[in-house]
């Protein structure tokens, strides 16, 4: 089930915002604006997913003893227990290091609690909450009874998929991970690629949409290759597995009418290739209602790369992949728009957060935009992707 809408508070810069997330959610903004503290919070519930569980369970378990006209003396017992046990957050795990709890309360609070709101639409187009609330002096995880595990979110699925900003580096040979890869993950720098890859090289593609256009087949390996050559031409991959070292090997080569050069390491290539590479595969291994966050995809490519992978955003989108990016890029940001003016994308199925900071409360004050069916932005505010137009000014007058 994808997320609807979220909405925080006292997190971080986060003192009160309520955000509406569509297929495809492109979150932008001045640095140190909340962007990143939006993603923490989510990222938060995932590390403590098993600890929700609990807490939900304890929950349910409270509410059906409370229920019975009459308790045994065994479930006296047990609800003397459930009531007396917390469940705490944990703030450093595989997703976050965030520190202690005052690098995550919101400045401007004394004793007020963070909360954290997960909406879905139920069958009649409403809202559910699920509200998790952190109380502030110890940092217990309390949840709203209705909290429930049965219809689970996208981010609580096992391959849920997140690439930060910080992604692999070219290098010689790359970690293995079996048990990333049986749970159809990358790792969350993409660490576990060329393994991924090397492991699934022919597997289908579940959205078929997402083949290329010059794809002879569906399988994975030779659909990377082919949008990667959209950021460097005529591109091939291989991958190899030497168990013995517990390492991948990543090569790439160049074709070029009837010839093929020799195979290239990632040191010999452009630093771009290997560091977008993560985020093609995890687009391209996604199915629908997945959920997948993307830090930065523009990150050391030429903006016409950095439109490709905006469109082959708005394609998985458009096939129900539910896909959150925070970029600086007016490229990406024009690439959706073209896809959206190229019918690729429908325009209710993506949705734009600018992010700016009061400097008065210090906290995040968010503005909504939309794409229109021509890839026109109906409020385009002050500090939104103008820089070019001022420096353009500033040359012409």
């Amino acid at each position: 089930m994808k997320i609807d809408r979220v909405k925080i508070k006292n997190f971080k810069i986060l003192k009160d915002i309520d955000i509406t997330l569509s297929d495809l959610t492109l979150i932008t903004g001045i640095n140190s604006s909340g962007k990143s503290s939006f993603i923490q919070s989510l990222l938060l519930l995932k590390q403590n997913q098993q600890n929700l569980r609990d807490t939900s369970i304890r929950n349910n378990n409270v509410k059906t003893l409370k229920e019975k006209n009459e308790l045994s003396e065994l479930e006296k017992d047990m609800l003397k227990l459930y009531d007396n046990q917390n469940t705490t957050i944990s703030l450093n795990g595989d997703y976050l290091k965030l520190g202690d709890k005052k690098n995550i309360l919101n400045s401007n609070i004394y004793k007020e609690d963070i909360f954290i709101e997960l909406g879905l639409k139920n069958n009649k187009n409403e809202v559910d909450y699920y509200k998790i609330h952190f109380n502030n002096e110890n940092l217990i995880i309390n949840i709203n009874n209705n909290f429930t595990f049965e219809y689970i979110l996208n981010i609580f699925h096992d391959d849920f998929q997140y690439i930060t900003t910080d992604r692999i580096s070219p290098t010689i040979t790359y970690p293995l991970s079996e048990f990333h890869i049986n749970k159809n993950l990358i790792g969350l720098n993409g660490e576990y690629t060329a393994h991924y890859l090397a492991e699934n090289r022919h597997k289908v593609l579940d959205i078929k949409a997402l083949q290329h256009p010059n794809a002879k087949t569906e399988q994975l390996l030779e659909n990377v290759s082919l949008w990667l050559g959209e950021i460097s031409n005529g591109i091939d991959i291989s991958t190899k597995v030497y168990p013995e070292l517990q390492q991948a090997n990543l090569t790439y080569s160049y074709v070029y009418g009837d010839n093929k050069t020799d195979e290239y390491t990632p040191l010999n290539v452009g630093f771009g290739v290997t560091y977008v590479l993560p985020i093609i595969v995890a687009i391209l291994k996604s199915k629908p209602n997945d959920l997948l966050i993307i830090e930065n995809p523009e990150s050391h490519l030429h903006p016409a790369g950095q439109v490709k992978i905006a469109e082959l955003c708005a394609i998985a989108s458009s096939c129900g992949v539910q896909i959150i990016v925070e970029s600086h890029s007016d490229h990406f940001l024009n690439g959706v728009r073209v896809a959206t003016k190229k019918d690729i994308l429908k325009p209710e199925n993506s949705q734009i957060y600018y992010f700016e900071k009061d400097d008065k409360t210090i906290s995040t004050k968010i503005h909504k935009m939309n794409i229109d069916k021509d890839g026109k932005i109906d409020n385009w505010v002050n500090g939104f992707f103008d820089e070019y137009a001022n420096q353009l000014d500033e040359l012409l007058w």
